[in-house]
């Protein structure tokens, strides 16, 4: 009889404890859900400056028929041409492409571009992502330039600039997000200068630009699949983000740790240093997602996270992507905290001054500025205009501007260290 009870006992204990175990992996294991790109919408500007791409055998028709045929494999594209108002194409993505060969489709009068980006974005809205083709050459209307020759070149780093920044300081608002991707293509047709003077080209390099507008936690990772697929890659990337500055992170208890010290409330407490204390290093995961592509880039990382402590020197050692991080030591509780981020950033405490101190991080907000050796504001010649574009330094200061957090910076976080 009292075999038969601790048999029993024994095994409620061990039905007890395993079922227990059972529930904290399949609470930690339930999958995050993420954010997936509803549908497409595709625009190609149609104006009658874009006609000469679409003439001949380009470099335009390749990567412009490969971007609605591949994004048309990770999402339903609509289709849609653009100029001062949007024209929906009938027909598929195949009939769409026979048609860029066969059919004229530049014939629109100049486009105000900001006005052209207010449509675009319209469409970017919830999940939705846009793709909006142009050359991209800021102008007023064809009357105003009649009137006033030098009206686009005299205005074109306030009017113009401010109105591009007017409308995408909405999107920024909006936690919209842009990614722009430049190319050159053989023109053959006419090009008009800023004054509106037509000149023929025939197989002269012209710039055009390919712009992917979403919400900032959806476009950097669908531009990048997109690019993956693509046969031809872009000359030049920029990426403006949405995002205010990210405070948010999670202190990882076990992974790339070293030395003794406990998590406590996201903070690093009980350090042990001295002599005979092991080196201390801590690891925190971030969720970046909201900042543009070049910007979670492991290198530019470290090359630019600012790491200061007031009582204290700390330094960081090493940036990883959530996906390269060893899991197997990890509890069930830690790779659910991993499993909500993106990176892992790993500090090395080189030594504590005082009894606590405060680690602050910021990441600044870096553009590059690729888009100044590709714009011109006189494209009356050849040589004015070779590889370049009417003004677009100050299209996209307009853009750059509007995405300037008011502190200028990526990320702010602060981490408490206390000594044991």
């Amino acid at each position: 009889m009292k075999f038969t009870a601790l048999t029993l006992a024994i095994a409620l204990l061990m039905t007890a404890c395993g079922g227990g175990k059972k529930r904290d992996k399949q609470e930690a294991s339930t999958p995050t859900k993420t954010e997936q790109v509803g549908k497409v919408h595709f625009f190609l500007e149609t104006s009658a400056s874009m006609g000469g791409y679409l003439n001949g055998g380009t470099t335009f028709k390749d990567v412009v028929s490969d971007v609605v045929t591949k994004a048309n494999q990770l999402r339903p594209v609509s289709l849609n041409t653009i100029s001062g108002k949007t024209q929906p194409v009938s027909g598929d993505v195949n009939t769409f492409v026979a048609q860029m060969a066969t059919t004229p489709l530049a014939t629109g009068k100049s486009s105000e571009l900001h006005k052209i980006f207010r449509e675009v974005g319209e469409r970017a809205k919830g999940n939705d992502v846009a793709i909006f083709v142009s050359d991209c050459i800021l102008s007023f209307p064809d009357a105003d330039i009649k009137r006033d020759p030098e009206v686009n070149r005299n205005n074109a780093s306030s009017t113009l600039k401010n109105s591009i920044y007017d409308q995408f300081a909405t999107f920024s608002k909006q936690g919209i997000g842009a990614t722009v991707l430049a190319y050159t293509s053989p023109f053959n047709g006419t090009y008009y200068t800023y004054q509106n003077q037509k000149q023929k080209l025939a197989g002269e390099q012209r710039p055009f630009y390919i712009w992917i507008i979403g919400k900032q936690s959806l476009v950097g990772t669908f531009a990048g699949q997109l690019l993956e697929s693509l046969s031809t890659t872009p000359a030049k990337r920029l990426d403006f983000g949405a995002a205010g500055a990210l405070k948010a992170y999670d202190l990882l208890f076990s992974a790339n740790k070293s030395g003794d010290w406990r998590a406590e409330r996201n903070n690093v407490t009980e350090i042990e240093m001295g002599r005979k204390a092991k080196p201390v290093e801590f690891a925190i995961a971030v969720n970046l997602n909201a900042l543009p592509g070049y910007a979670q880039e492991e290198t530019y990382l470290q090359k630019n996270l600012n790491v200061a402590v007031d009582n204290g020197a700390v330094k960081l050692v090493k940036v990883q992507r959530k996906a390269a991080l060893n899991t197997d030591r990890m509890s069930d509780r830690e790779q659910k905290l991993l499993s909500q981020n993106t990176h892992v950033l790993t500090f090395h405490v080189d030594n504590l001054f005082d009894e606590t101190a405060t680690v602050t991080l910021k990441l600044p907000v870096r553009f590059d500025s690729w888009y100044t050796n590709w714009s011109t504001m006189d494209d009356r010649t050849a040589t004015g205009r070779q590889g370049k574009t009417f003004a677009l330094e100050h299209l996209m200061t307009g853009v750059r501007e509007a995405y300037q957090t008011s502190g200028n910076e990526f990320a702010a976080m602060s981490i408490k260290l206390s000594k044991n």
